[in-house]
């Protein structure tokens, strides 16, 4: 009986070690994916900032654009009648707001 008793002392023994090396290795695995999920949140947060600037330095190239487009027809726009004046005024308005929707930034 005593034999019986080791042997299930050392099962038990033997149980348990397995137990806590699966704990140890279910514990590093969490460990590992938390890591890999900040250094992705990471590299995704570095991506929007990226965006951003390519947004606003496309809204520097519009507002170029747009303004020498403004210039080069302000001649033209003093000789129109008023109430196309009045219309393309409007049409300036709406493409200002839109610009400002679009990339979130002062026209």
């Amino acid at each position: 009986m005593t034999n019986a008793r080791l042997d299930l002392a050392k099962a038990a023994g033997a149980f348990t070690a397995l137990a806590k090396e699966a704990s140890y290795i279910a514990i590093g695995a969490g460990v590992l994916g938390l890591q890999k999920a900040q250094v992705r949140r990471r590299e995704l947060a570095g991506g929007r900032e990226e965006m951003a600037k390519r947004a606003r330095d496309l809204d520097a190239n519009v507002a170029q654009v747009i303004k020498l487009i403004d210039n080069g027809l302000e001649p033209v726009f003093q000789r129109l009648p008023g109430a196309v004046q009045a219309a393309v005024q409007q049409a300036r308005e709406a493409r200002d707001e839109l610009r400002t929707r679009f990339f979130g930034l002062p026209a």
